[in-house]
């Protein structure tokens, strides 16, 4: 973990996921390698009992619960019902409440991090806060309009076919 540069929130990634995983594989053994492998922000929620930290994936498994929740809202135009993620992220266009869920958990990560020194935990955090990195880099607001308009408005695209 000190060899690890540090993370901060919407800053470009100082490392690559394939790096980390890299040096993850030449630290730990197969067995912590395996659990820290199969650590995702973008997790099977039907996977979690048999990877590593407790809180980590209770923590994902809510916050994935409350997305799902706010799908099925929205599409019965109704107000969701929260169980873990702020009310805040109901607010705003799609890419602003996506930073808002990431930055939620970032902020959520940080406290269980929090005196976790040197353990898989720890590992697990680091991951899952270089994934959140790495997806707020790939964000891009003209690319992104381009696809909503292309669903938004197909025949248009048809159009300029």
């Amino acid at each position: 973990m000190s060899s690890l540069p540090s993370l901060s929130f919407e800053e470009i990634p100082p490392i690559s996921l394939s790096e980390f995983n890299q040096d993850a594989k030449d630290q730990l053994s197969g067995k912590h390698f395996h659990i820290m492998e199969s650590t995702d922000i973008q997790m099977d929620i039907s996977n979690t009992a048999e990877s590593g930290s407790g809180a980590v994936n209770i923590l994902l498994s809510e916050v994935y619960q409350d997305i799902s929740e706010l799908r099925k809202a929205k599409r019965h135009n109704r107000q969701a019902k929260l169980e873990r993620l702020p009310i805040l992220v109901t607010n705003g266009n799609p890419l602003v409440r996506e930073k808002q869920i990431m930055h939620y958990l970032w902020e959520e990560l940080d406290s269980i991090e929090s005196g976790k020194r040197f353990s898989m935990t720890e590992l697990m955090v680091y991951k899952l806060k270089l994934q959140i990195l790495w997806r707020l880099n790939s964000f891009n607001i003209d690319a992104g309009a381009a696809v909503l308009d292309s669903v938004v408005n197909p025949s248009k695209k048809e159009e300029v076919q």
